[in-house]
């Protein structure tokens, strides 16, 4: 059971005066009910008081100890029954916090027993009195049963509340960490594994080839143009995940100049298939509706924008031998239509033959694309490879079934 940290200054008074309020009717009581009362009622008042764990003594051993205690004096208590009134009532407000601590904290699989533990310890406590009190009844000890019976059902409650609270929060958590490692890695496979699969596939070709000095100067550049993107790109996913986990006042005063990310589009693609055909030494056309760029919701821009990516940066790795790629965004009717085609393509050996993984970018885009309402699909089309998605003009609404 997890307890609160350290109390303030104001409940160590309160529990240092509930303390003092305990042990003054044991002295009155005499040596045969102060070992039990002084023990029962400490104990009780304080374990939801202090700080757990203690070395090795933890807030779930602590408060179970502290309810046995409770039942114990309830058996053994030999003193005069009036006296127990005055500090009755302190014990049993303890045994109620207690109560609804361990049905808060304590693992699933004790739950059942360590709940009608305290539930019982606390419905016992007024028996102490009762019981022993000259002339009572059957029906004095129902009713005192009953009085009891509402604050336990309470603390119960209450306990549960919070318990189902934590498991709540717990999840969200959990969920906004899977999230943001989801985010992170589409990040990583869209613009960072783009950038780097095309530095492999020049360095590759140049150690194939001669180059001229004119030649190699531009491959350099192109080098160290694609490396500086890949690390502006780690640089923005850096920052969006420093920004999340400061508070909304940080964020608020957060410099405007610097968003979190940057958001590709159609607009993007002609430099896209541009340094795609530069790099790979591949002829890449690009057929483009001009009323598509610029039209479109940031979320279909986007997705248009991650197929085309996705494709280029398939044929570098699995097709190094294509002679041509043809990419086509237009409007078909009601939908937007992307294609990507490479002809050709078919190699013994593949651009990176020594890496494992991947496999997982058309998946993903799969994904997206039926979050969007649209379709995507990919296979083999004239000795090549195609890869096509069909997506609304507009993005749909939460209701539709957006993620």
């Amino acid at each position: 059971m997890t307890t609160s940290r350290a109390a303030p200054g104001g409940w160590r008074s309160i529990a240092v005066g509930a303390a003092a309020v305990c042990l003054v009717p044991p002295a009155l009581l005499g040596p045969s009910g102060a070992l039990f009362v002084s023990l029962s009622a400490l104990l009780v008042v304080a374990v939801p008081l202090l700080r757990w764990p203690w070395g090795r003594v933890t807030g779930s051993a602590a408060a179970l100890a502290a309810l046995a205690v409770s039942l114990l004096t309830d058996v053994l208590y030999a003193g005069r029954p009036g006296l127990t009134l005055l500090w009755m009532p302190f014990e049993c407000a303890g045994l109620l916090v207690l109560t609804g601590r361990l049905v808060r904290h304590t693992r699933s699989r004790y739950l059942v027993p360590a709940g009608l533990l305290a539930v019982l310890t606390t419905l016992a406590l007024p028996l102490r009195f009762t019981l022993r009190k000259p002339g009572a009844g059957a029906d004095d000890v129902v009713v005192m049963v009953l009085v009891t019976l509402l604050p336990v059902v309470c603390a119960v409650g209450v306990g549960g509340y919070l318990r189902s609270a934590d498991n709540r929060r717990r999840r969200a958590v959990l969920r906004a960490r899977r999230e943001q490692r989801l985010q992170l890695a589409r990040v990583l496979h869209d613009s960072v594994a783009h950038e780097v699969t095309g530095m492999v596939l020049e360095v590759q070709a140049a150690q194939v080839s001669a180059h001229e000095p004119g030649e190699s100067r531009a491959l350099l550049s192109r080098l160290e143009e694609a490396g500086l993107r890949a690390l502006d790109s780690m640089d923005r996913t850096l920052r969006t995940l420093h920004s999340a986990e400061e508070s909304r006042e940080d964020a608020a005063g957060e410099d405007p100049a610097q968003p979190s990310t940057r958001v590709h589009g159609v607009a993007d693609l002609p430099e896209l298939v541009g340094r795609f055909a530069e790099s790979g030494g591949v002829k890449a056309e690009l057929d483009l509706d001009d009323e598509v760029a610029g039209a479109l919701p940031r979320e279909i821009d986007e997705a248009v924008y991650l197929l085309v990516l996705e494709a280029l940066t398939n044929v570098r790795r699995h097709a190094a031998a294509a002679r041509d790629v043809r990419v086509t965004v237009e409007r078909a009717g009601a939908e937007l239509r992307v294609r990507v085609v490479n002809a050709g393509g078919g190699s013994s050996r593949p651009l990176l033959p020594l890496r494992k993984g991947g496999g997982t970018g058309l998946v993903g885009l799969e994904d997206r694309y039926r979050s969007l309402g649209g379709a995507l699909e990919a296979g083999p089309c004239d000795g090549g490879w195609r890869v096509a998605g069909t997506l609304p003009p507009t993005a749909p609404t939460a209701s539709s079934g957006n993620r």
